[in-house]
């Protein structure tokens, strides 16, 4: 069991935070290696059979995005030169980059040969090449509107498909690969939060405390940071910090993430930092605990999204706070922070083995205080597998 040290206030009095971490705090970790070349050549067959599926004969996808970096393995930035990736239906997946950035592409990519254009030439002849006579192609949905434009005068002939229903079918369900990744940017985000609330002193500034919390997880190996709120600042649920000073008895709320293997965590822990908790705080941060256990009790193969967000907000409705829950339970995670699949009323899909989503209710009192605990969850085979580890109630 881990505790916070307690700080002496200007007054001498101690100020902890309630509730404490009730973990011991890391600052390594066990290594674990990059994914394979036949993860990539798994993803480019699922990726062929989906578009086979919506008939379409290739796929374009440029660099600057994670969906681009899913396929390929690596990112090379978003600019106004073109880099794009080609998956045609049958044949070799190929990589159009600047030629004077071809050896950088070769050596980082893991699937397709590299082409490169000069810069006095068209790059979307390049592309409209790579097509070869394929007539139907599914385009990235991030894609830049003016690549788009830009590849269909290339291609007149052609029709342009949104991949969205496509890349979401890829990448929803996470493999058991993936979510080694994120476990272990979820371990190191919670460290860096709890060694980070440990490091609260009175009159440190939110912005003081945010670049604590990058220099947590930068030490720990990986880029991340977060919001930091302090009292009625916590009430806005993305508010961000307003360079206030700490002082004792008051909420402070942070919202956490970072990066590893390409691969996010999101964690927010509210705590008090104060010798007494007020019965009001202690009130709603238990209401909030219980609407998150709610939630997460509810997950199971087959029930519709919108379920687990109504399960939680039943909770808090019944306290008598149901109009202060202002946002979406959760959102789904993996390579991006947020992605699909939503925890949201009307998001009727299904939940299925590997969808792995952030279950975050909160209650936000305007000019007062807010209290959001969030945790990283996924769905398993027979229920549901939390990734990180709560926060315990306060009562």
């Amino acid at each position: 069991m881990h505790a916070p040290r307690a700080e002496t206030a200007r007054s001498g009095a101690a100020v902890p935070t309630h509730p404490a971490t009730n973990f011991a705090i890391r600052t390594s970790y066990p290594d674990i290696a990059p994914l394979g070349n036949d993860v990539f050549a798994a993803r480019l067959d699922r990726a062929r059979a989906l578009m086979r599926a919506s008939g379409a004969e290739a796929l374009v996808a440029t660099s600057g995005g994670t969906n681009f970096s899913y396929l390929v393995g690596s990112e090379f930035g978003r600019s106004e030169r073109l880099t794009a990736f080609v998956l045609p239906l049958d044949g070799e997946p190929v990589l159009i980059a600047p030629s004077f950035e071809t050896e950088r592409v070769r050596r980082s990519a893991r699937v397709g040969q590299v082409r490169g254009w000069e810069e006095m030439e068209d790059p979307f002849v390049h592309v409209r090449t790579a097509l070869g006579k394929a007539r139907t192609v599914l385009v990235e949905p991030r894609t830049d509107y003016w690549v788009a434009a830009r590849l269909q005068r290339a291609v007149p002939d052609v029709r342009l498909v949104d991949g969205s229903e496509a890349f979401e079918s890829l990448r929803v369900v996470k493999t058991a690969e993936e979510i080694l990744r994120m476990r272990h940017a979820i371990a190191i985000t919670e460290d860096a939060i709890a060694a980070t609330f440990d490091q609260l002193r009175v009159g440190m500034r939110d912005s003081d405390v945010a670049r604590v919390l990058a220099a947590e997880h930068a030490k720990r190996g990986i880029e991340g940071g977060g919001l930091v709120q302090f009292g009625p600042q916590s009430a806005l649920p993305h508010g961000g910090t307003m360079k206030a000073t700490l002082q004792p008895e008051t909420i402070v709320l942070i919202d956490a993430g970072g990066e590893y293997q390409g691969y996010a965590s999101d964690i927010t822990r509210t705590r008090w930092f104060g010798d007494r908790v007020p019965a009001k705080v202690r009130e709603i941060y238990d209401v909030v605990h219980d609407a998150q256990s709610a939630a997460m009790a509810r997950v199971k193969p087959g029930v519709p999204c919108q379920e687990i967000d109504r399960a939680a907000r039943q909770v808090i409705t019944r306290a008598g706070y149901g109009a202060y829950f202002t946002h979406r339970l959760g959102h789904g995670m993996g390579m991006d922070e947020h992605e699909p699949a939503y925890m949201v009323e009307g998001n009727t899909r299904p939940l299925e083995p590997g969808f792995v989503f952030s279950v975050e209710p909160g209650i936000y009192l305007p000019n007062q205080f807010g209290v959001r605990i969030e945790d990283d969850f996924t769905c398993t085979a027979t229920g549901g597998e939390l990734l990180s580890r709560r926060a315990p109630k306060m009562s």
